[in-house]
């Protein structure tokens, strides 16, 4: 049986991940700082990403990982004169160093196995002028460290991709600004929001089905919303 861990994955698109992964029959651990609703099928573990040292003994406690969800992230929804010092070093933090360290702690092991699947969650924010401007930074990131990674761990078998959503009913969009989401949806093709499974399933995709040659990808799950 394959292991998984999903971050983020009390709400939105890491629990759907997180429930798709469990019925394809995986063993999922899925890790959030509290889970408001019971998440059946799954481990839960309780922690805040603001703690990076207890990330890799915490990865280190669930034995060789096969599949890595860094789906965590947060948006305050500031303009930038309006960003406090918490809210940025939290942001940078939960969005850009905590995923960093997560596969750091759990490529050791895949490296050894000479196998592993690794899938960041960036977004169109990634690649335009965005409301939220430290937002955008650390999704343009996490786009350049998932090419980083999967050029350093391709030759050990590992595989590093991420998915790019554009608008999707989540938690996180609705407290996005007004201005935002009214871009977006502007754009999308079907004039809807996507929905957290649809994203599971692109997901759950690349974390078990996908061929192997597929590395270092950003799949682009827009609607229209954002063309390349």
């Amino acid at each position: 049986m394959k292991t998984a861990l999903v971050t983020g994955a009390a709400r939105g698109i890491g629990r759907a991940t997180a429930v798709a992964l469990a019925a394809a029959g995986v063993r999922v651990y899925a890790l959030d700082r509290d889970f408001p609703e019971p998440l059946p099928g799954v481990e839960t573990l309780v922690h805040d990403l603001m703690d990076l040292g207890g990330l890799a003994p915490l990865v280190a406690s669930l034995g060789a990982l096969d599949v890595l969800v860094n789906n965590a992230g947060v948006q305050p929804a500031l303009p930038i004169d309006q960003y406090t010092d918490e809210a940025r070093k939290r942001v940078l933090r939960v969005n850009l160093e905590a995923p960093v360290e997560l596969i750091r702690a759990a490529s050791g092991p895949m490296k050894a196995r000479r196998a592993g699947r690794i899938i960041n969650l960036t977004s169109v924010a990634a690649y335009g002028a965005h409301t939220d401007i430290w937002y955008a930074v650390t999704k343009a990131g996490i786009v350049s460290f998932t090419r980083s990674f999967a050029a350093a761990l391709g030759p050990h078998g590992i595989q590093v991709n991420a998915v790019a959503p554009g608008p999707v009913d989540t938690e996180l969009m609705r407290n996005a600004q007004p201005e935002r989401i009214a871009q977006l949806m502007k754009a999308v093709y079907t004039r809807r929001a996507g929905r957290p499974d649809e994203i599971a399933e692109a997901i759950r995709w690349l974390a078990l089905d996908a061929p192997e040659i597929l590395n270092g990808a950003v799949l682009d799950i827009t609607d229209g919303s954002f063309l390349r």
